[in-house]
């Protein structure tokens, strides 16, 4: 086990999503030597000593790959809903101790073991890392769990940019060289772009 991961960081990825536009199951789409959610997963797994998959409960399949690699699963039933409830079931099901989480949304999975390896060496409990390639900002954000309970008193109808724009100072942004912490897989045009980036090694 490494350093990183004997710090405890945690992880949730919410997975829930009803991939409309898509057209199929995203997370079971294939990429790298496995499919969206693997890689994803597969790549947490060197950083973080914990990780809460946040699913459908109609997506078996996903789950059985994600307890496979060790996480826990817990299942929205709502999935209709924002993000935002995933994200706060996945939070609810860490470990107290854990000192802070990835939330990396299952439709990044392009995202470099190198950004993962270098955010959890900069973990604070006060702050959330939030990655920028070209000025914009992507996924995951390192969220310290001092923010969990902000998380938790997020408005209706709002997301995280809510907590970004309420609490700045609690927000550092990194630059990286990783165009996969902005590409998404919603649809099929940008699921052959997010092929062309997968990570090196895959």
């Amino acid at each position: 086990m490494s350093g990183d991961r004997k710090a405890g960081l945690a992880a949730v990825v919410p997975a829930a999503g009803l991939s409309r536009r898509m057209g199929s199951e995203k997370v079971l789409l294939p990429f790298g030597r496995s499919t969206v959610l693997e890689t994803i997963l597969e790549t947490l797994a060197a950083a973080v000593a914990e990780i809460v998959t946040v699913l459908r409960p109609d997506l078996a399949e996903a789950a059985e790959k994600a307890r496979r690699l060790g996480a826990r699963v817990v299942f929205n039933p709502h999935p209709e809903a924002e993000m935002l409830e995933s994200i706060r079931l996945g939070l609810g099901a860490l470990a107290p101790e854990a000192p802070g989480a990835f939330l990396w949304p299952a439709d990044h999975p392009a995202v470099s073991a190198g950004t993962i390896g270098t955010f959890a060496r900069f973990a604070h409990p006060a702050l959330a890392l939030i990655p920028c390639w070209q000025s914009r900002r992507g996924h995951p954000a390192l969220i310290g769990r001092k923010l969990f309970s902000a998380i938790a008193e997020i408005p209706p109808g709002e997301g995280l940019r809510h907590l970004w724009r309420t609490l700045p100072d609690a927000v550092v942004e990194f630059s990286v060289k990783d165009p996969g912490t902005v590409q998404n897989v919603d649809t099929p045009e940008d699921y052959r772009k997010a092929l062309e980036l997968k990570p090196l090694g895959t």
